[in-house]
C-alpha cells in the first residue's frame, strides 16, 4: 500500500514537472507511457489520480503567485457558475486525460501483442 502511494506521488510529480515545462499535453503523454509501462489492471486509475494530484500541486504553486480565487470567481461569474466548479474542472480535466490515455495505450498495446 505504501509502495503504491509512493509510486502515485512520483508519477504526480513527474506530471506536474511535465506540465510546468511542456504544457498540459504532457499529462496524456505521461499517462500513455504509464499505461504501457505499468503492467496491471489499475494503470488508468493510478494515472488519473496522479494527474489530479499533479494539477492540484500546479494550481497551488500558481496560487502562491497570484489571486487564483479571484480569477475563479470572475470567470465563474461570467459563465454563471460558482468559482469552485472551475477549480474542480482544473483537477478533473487532467485526471480524465491521463486515465483515458493510460487505458487507450494498454488497449492498443494488447492489440499489437
Amino acid at each position: 500500500m505504501i509502495r503504491q502511494l509512493g509510486i502515485i506521488l512520483l508519477l504526480a510529480v513527474a506530471m506536474a514537472v511535465g506540465t510546468w515545462w511542456l504544457g498540459w499535453w504532457a499529462v496524456p503523454i505521461i499517462g500513455a507511457a504509464w499505461g504501457v509501462a505499468r503492467y496491471g489492471q489499475y494503470s488508468a486509475w493510478t494515472a488519473a489520480v496522479a494527474a489530479g494530484l499533479s494539477w492540484m500541486l500546479v494550481l497551488g504553486l500558481v496560487a502562491l503567485r497570484g489571486p487564483v480565487g479571484d480569477l475563479a470567481r470572475i470567470v465563474g461569474g461570467a459563465l454563471t457558475l460558482p468559482g469552485w466548479v472551475l477549480v474542480l474542472a482544473v483537477v478533473v480535466f487532467p485526471a480524465a486525460l491521463a486515465g483515458t490515455a493510460a487505458r487507450l495505450s494498454r488497449v492498443l498495446l494488447s492489440l499489437v501483442e
